[in-house]
């Protein structure tokens, strides 16, 4: 800006200059050549002026475009765009009813006498959230927040508002809570239950985390999750470290095919008194895919082996038992395993057909000290099978039926069967 001004003042300085010669005649050479001086003056402030506007974009980011669907905000960056929906969920339970509209893992064993026919409802699934959009000069920010009212007993009424996902990304980093690395809802089969079949991973974690692509069809997740990860009942302690979690993501060029496999690394430690502590490491791997075999027609299945770890995949038992005598920090050990087909018969009408399920080794200490707790099991299986009526754009009706068993240590064997009834309007 200071050359420019430099330069209006020396064009100004020629003008003057023109007016002030002696009062003689300019002769036609003289005229010409302050013509070209001042033509020449003139291309250079049009030059430095389009390089100052170009310098000034670049560190200033333009005003995102409008999008259908989203709100532009006063600041005249910022988008937010509003989603959700509205759901009401209805379960009859025809034996092992848990009271729940959620498959607990707990549902009742034979020999307790277990309730059966058993109503309840819930609009607690219900959520609602907000994308968030800003263009930095480091490329977009965006943002989410997520929430619904399951965030204690949601049945019959009854709910409390919890954070599904609250997060800010750029670039490559992420940072806040959102869906771990480690779990499989990109491979898990579609369900009515919101919490999959036994064995699905749907953890949503507060984490730093870091994406590298590698080429269209390849990329790879790194986070660090925060949070006493696995802290067992009341024992004192609970991890100092951050877990490592880890995804590898494969799609083949058709989009018709996905494949990851997931890690998880961390610490379990009890500290029963401030001078002792005792650690072990808990860790975990997967794999899952996914493949389009038609349009119409989709098969899915995952696999985890996990040691040293209750958090991230649903039905499983906690981490470890603690032995207060000896202080020993006992890790329980299992295998998970879902497989899913889901067809889709025409515009308006689909179905999925799942089974998944949690089988702990049983010949370790783990098992012999949880030998007589009934809420942990050896091993845990439901099957659920689904028809999803879209009779509208935006409004899915369904229902699904879903049997299950699990079975202890000690032996003792519980089963359920229940039909679960779906209402929702997405918006």
């Amino acid at each position: 800006m200071k050359k420019i001004k430099t330069l209006v003042l020396a064009m100004s300085a020629v003008s003057l200059t023109g007016i002030m010669v002696p009062a003689h005649a300019a002769t036609d050479a003289e005229v010409d050549a302050l013509r070209k001086e001042v033509g020449e003056l003139k291309q250079l402030v049009q030059q430095l002026s389009s390089q100052q506007k170009t310098a000034l974009a670049a560190n200033t980011p333009a005003a995102p475009q409008g999008k259908p669907g989203w709100m532009q905000m006063p600041d005249g960056q910022t988008q937010v765009k509003l989603y959700g929906n509205v759901r009401v969920d209805a379960t009859y339970d025809f034996k092992g009813s848990n009271g729940s509209i959620s498959n607990a893992a707990n549902y009742p064993l034979k020999k307790d006498d277990p309730r059966q026919d058993s109503l309840n409802v819930s609009a607690a699934t219900t959520r609602i959230g907000l994308d968030i959009l800003r263009p930095t000069q480091y490329g977009d920010l965006t943002g989410k927040i997520e929430a619904d009212f399951m965030g204690g007993n949601g049945d019959n009424g009854s709910g409390t508002f919890r954070v599904r996902h609250a997060y800010m990304s750029l670039g490559k980093w992420l940072a806040g809570q959102t869906t771990s690395p480690f779990v499989n809802t990109d491979t898990s089969p579609e369900t009515l239950d919101f919490t999959g079949a036994v064995g699905t991973g749907t953890t949503r974690t507060v984490q730093v985390r870091y994406t590298q692509p590698i080429d269209a069809q390849q990329k790879i997740l790194f986070a660090l999750e925060g949070g006493d990860v696995e802290k067992v009942g009341n024992v004192a302690g609970g991890s100092r470290f951050p877990a490592l979690t880890t995804r590898y993501d494969f799609k083949t060029a058709d989009n018709k095919g996905l494949l990851q496999l997931h890690g998880l690394a961390h610490e379990n430690r009890v500290a029963p008194k401030d001078s002792s502590s005792e650690e072990k490491f808990g860790w975990g791997v997967g794999i899952g895919g996914k493949y389009d075999i038609t349009p119409q027609d989709s098969v899915m299945a995952n696999y985890y082996h996990v040691k040293g770890d209750g958090r991230y995949l649903s039905y499983s038992n906690s981490a470890y038992a603690y032995d207060t005598v000896s202080q020993d920090i006992n890790l329980g050990e299992f295998d998970s395993a879902v497989i899913g087909y889901q067809r889709k018969w025409n515009p308006i009408l689909r179905s999925t057909f799942a089974i998944g399920g949690v089988q702990y080794k049983d010949d370790s200490t783990y098992a012999n000290t949880n030998l007589n707790n009934t809420s942990y099991n050896k091993e845990i299986y439901n099957a659920l099978v689904n028809l999803i009526w879209n009779p509208v754009k935006n409004i899915d009706l369904g229902a699904e039926y879903t049997y299950g068993q699990r079975e202890t240590f000690a032996g003792d064997k519980g089963d359920y069967s229940r039909i679960n009834l779906l209402a929702k309007y997405n918006f």
